[in-house]
């Protein structure tokens, strides 16, 4: 496993932890579990709450850490509003259009292919935003990754880390997706939908659902966006996150955040 990665792993956890267990968080978590009946002593419900809010953001976490790993990766170059949020902007139409897509294809009738409707859908998302007298929404989005590969063509990625929404979640994510793809196209000034590949990646392997929403060409789980574009091995990030849970420097930590709830004095 090269240090390189270690250090990406161990930069992205203590910035997640950093920020979720800080003095202000910890302060505000007491204001709000002081104020409620509870058989269970306030400052075990603080703990609780601090660990599974940790847990809840490991999707978040992964963001983070495919973000720094672009930085440091030779292969490709990261832009500068990968991991931000950013404003974007598309026509009525184009949103209108997206959910119709979203919506047709949860109809029973609908194929069980999705390949070519995908492709003709971000086609005609490109040839209507290039129309300059539409007036277009501005919506603010989350740029999970946003790169570029050595042929200049752009890379956006949102990253989850489980296929493992429920009916409604999935659909959102996939809506969410593909208008996102609609607001880079008029940010990055998109002319040929070949120049902008959107990638819809599960860090976990794991498959349950089909390529409902989005073709298999566009679905990306585990190595394979490793294996494809960076010179990091998706087998040594995985490696480090199974173990940075025992490294003695976290667990410092979280043995330090249980001291600070366990003498907190408001």
């Amino acid at each position: 496993m090269t240090e390189s990665v270690q250090t990406a792993v161990r930069q992205a956890v203590e910035e997640l932890i950093e920020k979720s267990i800080s003095s202000a968080a910890i302060a505000k978590s007491f204001k709000t579990h002081s104020t409620k009946v509870h058989f269970m002593p306030v400052k075990y419900r603080v703990l609780g709450g601090l660990l599974q809010s940790l847990n809840i953001k490991f999707g978040n976490f992964l963001e983070k850490l495919l973000d720094i790993v672009i930085q440091r990766d030779g292969n490709v170059k990261r832009h500068p509003i990968s991991g931000s949020r950013v404003p974007l902007r598309f026509t009525a139409d184009t949103d209108s259009r997206i959910d119709a897509y979203i919506t047709s294809r949860q109809l029973a009738e609908s194929s069980d292919r999705c390949d070519e409707k995908f492709e003709e859908l971000l086609e005609l998302i490109v040839q209507m935003e290039q129309d300059k007298t539409k007036d277009k929404l501005e919506i603010r989005k989350d740029i999970d990754t946003l790169f570029q590969t050595d042929d200049d063509a752009y890379v956006y990625v949102e990253i989850k880390y489980n296929d493992d929404h429920d009916t409604g979640k999935f659909a959102d994510i996939n809506r969410k997706f593909i208008k996102t793809f609609a607001g880079l196209v008029n940010e990055l000034g998109i002319d040929d939908k070949s120049h902008l590949k959107p990638i819809l990646y599960y860090f976990n392997p794991t498959k349950r659902y089909g390529p409902i929403h989005v073709p298999s060409s566009n679905i990306y789980r585990g190595s394979r966006l490793f294996d494809e574009y960076f010179e990091t091995k998706y087998e040594d990030v995985d490696k480090c996150l199974r173990e940075i849970g025992d490294d003695p420097e976290i667990i410092r930590v979280f043995d330090n955040m249980y001291e600070r709830v366990r003498n907190y004095d408001s």
